[in-house]
């Protein structure tokens, strides 16, 4: 399994779920991505993530619980837009105690459950760290199956 260190994993927008299919259609119109649905009944959260492509786009439902508070006061203040860049790290237990070290709060461990649909291709774990320039910071431990990201080698362009 390989995964991003000290790199960026993805990228997360934040819509309003009325919107996501909208945004998600958009999105993969764009990036020619294919965004795959998974609702977290637990985190009451809609997610859309393309793995291969570095994409999520995330929806709170409309039941406000601890998890989602957060999601749904950033969509009052903020509206719809990028929410995050998670930022890939070796040790996710060692970044968070190196951070807390520094007085930086970080927050709970989330990870996947037994039915997320990508189970078999990845292996999550992540954390809230502190907003930079107003956009949040999730730190992840992401592995990846050797097959999961696309790498070409760049061939040399001869001009002149």
């Amino acid at each position: 399994m390989k995964k991003f260190v000290n790199h960026i994993d993805h990228v997360v927008w934040l819509s309003r779920l009325e919107n996501a299919e909208k945004n998600v259609a958009d999105l993969e119109a764009i990036t020619g991505g294919n965004l795959v649905r998974y609702e977290r009944d637990d985190m009451k959260t809609v997610l859309f993530i393309d793995w291969d492509a570095g994409l999520e786009v995330v929806a709170p439902m409309p039941e406000v619980i601890d998890f989602n508070r957060g999601l749904h006061e950033r969509l009052e203040s903020h509206g719809e837009g990028l929410l995050a860049a998670v930022f890939g790290v070796e040790d996710l237990e060692k970044h968070k105690e190196k951070l807390e070290a520094k007085g930086m709060f970080v927050g709970p461990l989330m990870e996947d459950k037994p039915d997320a649909p990508w189970i078999e291709r990845i292996i999550l774990r992540e954390r809230f760290a502190p907003e930079v320039a107003g956009s949040w910071m999730v730190l992840s431990q992401i592995d990846y199956q050797d097959d999961v990201i696309k790498f070409v080698d760049v061939k040399e362009t001869v001009t002149g």
